[in-house]
């Protein structure tokens, strides 16, 4: 009998926000799969330990998964991972990957997940709580309502392109080019009327949120 892939989304970061679901799912699991070699490390894995702590005594598995732009050897990086958790399942075993955010954003266990359904073995996501909700709602502000669009840019080379799209735009994956990302910003909102104050309010809450720091203490810091 086979056994069954999930992927299963932690949030990012507050184990608050963790589903019902998704603490059902670790616990049912007979492997977790970790995005990362060292656990002490592992973000995915201390969020969800601090609701599931018998995690501790759980069969760990874990991968380094390469960040790399080149195709061919996030293919490879992919396979291997698959095999791997192939042979787990197909001895009936329930394998896990633990993920930041949400499965369906950007993550590892997407591509697993296709490798599978070629396969013919069961893959089931489990929803987290994203970074563009998350960090929209801690700044106190909508992504989109009404008939307005919503634009997921991952691509920085892309951005100058992306940011003339008509609605919200989602900037991922910047972090090394964040100087560069903030003054095309700070151009932009200041073509746009914004006032300095609260133009300089949301670049410093950016900055806190890029940088994982705790939130703003007083709801006025989110104006």
């Amino acid at each position: 009998m086979k056994g069954k892939i999930y992927g299963i989304g932690v949030g990012i970061g507050d184990p608050e926000d963790i589903t019902l679901k998704a603490i059902k799912r670790i616990r049912e699991s007979d492997v977790l799969i970790c995005p990362q070699k060292d656990l002490e490390r592992c973000r995915a894995y201390q969020i969800a330990k601090q609701v599931v702590p018998e995690m501790e005594h759980m069969d760990t598995l874990p991968f380094e998964f390469a960040m790399t732009k080149d195709e061919a050897e996030r293919a490879r990086n992919h396979r291997r991972i698959y095999e791997t958790v192939k042979e787990m399942v197909l001895k009936g075993k329930t394998v896990s990957f633990l993920t930041i955010g949400d499965p369906a954003l950007y993550s590892t266990y997407s591509y697993i997940a296709a490798l599978a359904k070629e396969d013919g073995i069961e893959a089931c996501a489990v929803s987290g709580v994203s970074s563009l909700s998350a960090c929209a709602n801690r700044l106190g502000v909508t992504l989109c309502d009404g008939e307005e669009q919503l634009h997921v840019i991952p691509r920085i080379e892309d951005i100058e392109e992306a940011l003339a799209l008509p609605g919200t735009k989602v900037i991922m994956k910047c972090g090394r080019d964040m100087p560069r990302v903030k003054e095309l910003l700070r151009r932009q909102e200041g073509q746009s009327g914004i006032c300095p104050a609260r133009r300089r309010n949301r670049l410093r809450l950016l900055r806190q949120l890029y940088r994982r720091r705790r939130p703003p203490r007083r709801e006025d810091d989110l104006c």
